[in-house]
């Protein structure tokens, strides 16, 4: 039997066998509580998706199996800390499977920690700018839902939330076929001839929000990062600069999520290699991405709470752009219509109809939509949805 094959088995037949402790648990519960502090949790997750452009998805569309994953905690005292592990199987049977985070935290107080290890950086809106299962197209460019390694300040008071990181490099490459995408996060990455990297970057944010902890609540905030990015055939280092602004409003059942994102990408290439694009890589597949943009995003949501037999029923509309600097080069746009629901318990599920143009996701231009953007310019659908169970 193919080594992919059996650790596939070994994680299935170790995640079910959770599962089965886990449904004895008191209704509500996500997590095994083993005791002195200790978690133990994961996922099992399937998705259906149509495909308009392309042909192996005609008619009904097809299910895969997405995404297994153990979840490890600890919280006693002033200590924390989190680890969670992804195993991915592609149709076709090639497979990846990489540390998503895992970090350790130490509470000085009420207000402040400290968090080092593997985690989530401080930008834009968090811990989502978004509300599908796509996220929005920072996420594609490393801007959303990303971790590196390194050290994170959390400060905490009244309506303030300040934080400040430094991360020493990126997540690094785990497992699967490519050079160095095997990750979680999308980040610029050596491929072949290309030989970037990131390294040294530091990143704050800063949140007020006014009406905390009411019905009406609005947050605005700022965030910036600033990082090297040294090229291994030139010997130099290039750097990597974002801003962004946001603004996030719940109004009772209603939400509102805006943001605006400047990155730029300044590579020390050698000659005749190009500078308007980055390598960047996830998920074991890079491509090629814009080394300079503008990144546009306006969500809107409505929390419907219970409907019948669901719960945690929201409806949401998200859109995102990513407009580049390079003349010729093509914008890449994303639109999401969906709901998700916990329709059991420890169930949750999103339904998504996608709307993308020069994405890499939602059409044929997956080399090279977030770059120049492929011949294919018109708009394609996908529906998806994801079902996983949660333990």
């Amino acid at each position: 039997m193919p080594t992919s094959t059996v650790r596939f088995a070994y994680l299935r037949d170790a995640l079910l066998s959770a599962l089965l402790v886990s449904v004895t648990l008191a209704d509500g519960a996500w997590a095994i509580d083993i005791g002195n502090g200790f978690r133990l949790g994961g996922a099992l997750r399937y998705n259906y998706a149509y495909k308009d452009w392309d042909p192996k998805y005609d008619g009904t569309g097809l299910v895969d199996f997405d995404t297994a994953r153990i979840d490890a905690g600890y919280d006693s005292g002033p200590w924390l800390a989190t680890a969670q592990y992804r195993y991915y199987r592609y149709r076709g049977g090639a497979d990846t499977h990489f540390l998503q985070h895992a970090w350790v935290g130490y509470r000085f107080n009420d207000d402040t920690q400290l968090h080092v290890g593997l985690n989530p950086i401080p930008f834009g809106i968090t811990p989502f700018a978004s509300h599908n299962y796509f996220f929005s197209m920072a996420y594609y460019v490393g801007l959303e839902d990303s971790y590196n390694l390194g050290g994170k300040l959390i400060h905490r008071t009244g309506p303030w939330d300040l934080q400040l990181a430094y991360y020493v490099r990126d997540g690094g490459h785990w497992s699967g076929d490519s050079e160095s995408s095997a990750r979680y996060t999308f980040n610029v990455v050596e491929n072949g001839a290309v030989r970037n990297s990131e390294r040294d970057t530091v990143v704050g944010r800063a949140a007020y929000t006014f009406g905390k902890d009411t019905q009406q609540s609005s947050e605005i905030g700022v965030s910036l990062l600033s990082g090297r990015l040294p090229n291994a055939t030139t010997g130099r280092d290039g750097h990597r600069r974002a801003g962004a602004v946001h603004y996030r409003g719940d109004y009772g059942p209603w939400g509102v999520m805006l943001q605006a994102t400047r990155y730029v990408n300044s590579v020390e290439n050698p000659p005749g290699q190009d500078r308007s694009v980055v390598i960047m890589g996830a998920y074991d597949f890079p491509y090629a991405v814009a080394a300079r943009a503008n990144l546009y995003t306006a969500n809107l949501s409505y929390r419907v709470g219970e409907w019948g037999a669901l719960r945690d029923i929201t409806v949401y509309a998200d859109y995102s752009m990513l407009s580049k600097d390079a003349a010729g080069f093509r914008d890449s746009q994303q639109q999401v219509y969906g709901v998700s629901f916990t329709p059991i318990d420890k169930v949750f599920v999103y339904v998504d109809y996608l709307r993308g143009r020069q994405h890499p996701y939602i059409g044929p231009n997956f080399s090279t939509g977030l770059a120049a953007g492929g011949a294919d310019d018109s708009w394609h659908d996908r529906v998806n949805v994801n079902a996983g169970v949660y333990f």
